[in-house]
């Protein structure tokens, strides 16, 4: 796959999932912006970036305030020009029974996992609409035919869900933001084509990330062994979850639209 050129933003790139896409991008050849509220990682990952030789920014600001991801898309703008590229992929993990959890736990988690996808989607389409919408307006105006979204720039949007948005014991904040990503993506999905905009989510099975690395590793890693025997393929890499969104930032992938993909090594299912 041949990305040279792009522009990506990465929300959640200075780690993870995130971190892995955006070197997988940058290794294609696209220029990569990272969006993080960790400054010690993002600098390690924008060096990484760099030490491809691809062209890379680094943006530090939480995705919680709309006003850091307004700012965030602004500085993309002012470098690289409008993204091609959405990946959403900020998202934190608190965990308890529906009985236990307080608000501030429920808020903070469906703030940075499902606020932040919107608030990142808005931005984005704000520029990305401008052009096609005032073509398309003129053309009402003029009597014209409508253009069609194959006139105005393929633009993709990929939100990461999780296989947890089918429900999961102790993850109801989790769980409901999660939910909440894929209806925003069906939404975007269906509002935004006519622009040519295309939006997609991925549902992962349990990912060896720094977001679950702890859960992973107590108890003389019981529960590395617990997960290794219900997900059939074992625990997934960040890799592999990079590669499906390149997939659908493809040629490959032009014809499809508003699709959720699972990547569930083999496990249908709850956890």
């Amino acid at each position: 796959m041949d990305f040279k050129d792009k522009v990506v933003l990465v929300t959640g790139g200075a780690s993870g999932i995130g971190k892995e896409t955006a070197l997988q991008f940058a290794s294609h050849g696209a220029n990569v912006a990272i969006f993080d509220i960790d400054q010690e990682e993002i600098e390690k990952t924008h060096e990484e970036l760099k030490a491809q030789g691809g062209e890379a920014i680094a943006v530090v600001g939480d995705v919680r305030k709309s006003e850091n991801v307004e700012a965030c898309v602004g500085k993309v703008v002012e470098r690289f020009g409008p993204p091609d590229f959405l990946i959403n992929c900020a998202g934190i993990l608190k965990d308890a029974l529906i009985h236990r959890m307080p608000d501030e736990m429920f808020e903070d988690v469906i703030n940075v996992n499902l606020k932040g996808v919107f608030f990142s989607i808005r931005e984005c389409a704000k520029i990305w609409v401008k052009e096609p919408y005032g073509k398309i307006k003129q053309a009402k105006k003029a009597g014209d035919p409508i253009p069609p979204p194959t006139e105005f720039p393929d633009r993709r949007i990929i939100n990461i869900a999780s296989m947890a948005a089918e429900g999961n014991i102790g993850q109801v904040a989790y769980s409901a933001s999660k939910a909440g990503v894929i209806g925003i993506t069906k939404t975007a999905a269906k509002e935004l084509i006519k622009y040519n905009i295309k939006t997609h989510a991925i549902m992962p099975t349990l990912i060896d990330t720094p977001i679950i690395g702890d859960l992973l590793v107590k108890d003389d890693g019981k529960w590395r062994k617990f997960y290794e025997g219900r997900i059939p393929l074992g625990i997934g890499k960040p890799r592999y979850v990079a590669d499906a969104i390149l997939f659908l930032c493809s040629d490959e992938s032009f014809f499809m639209n508003g699709n959720v993909m699972h990547l569930n090594g083999g496990k249908l299912g709850d956890l």
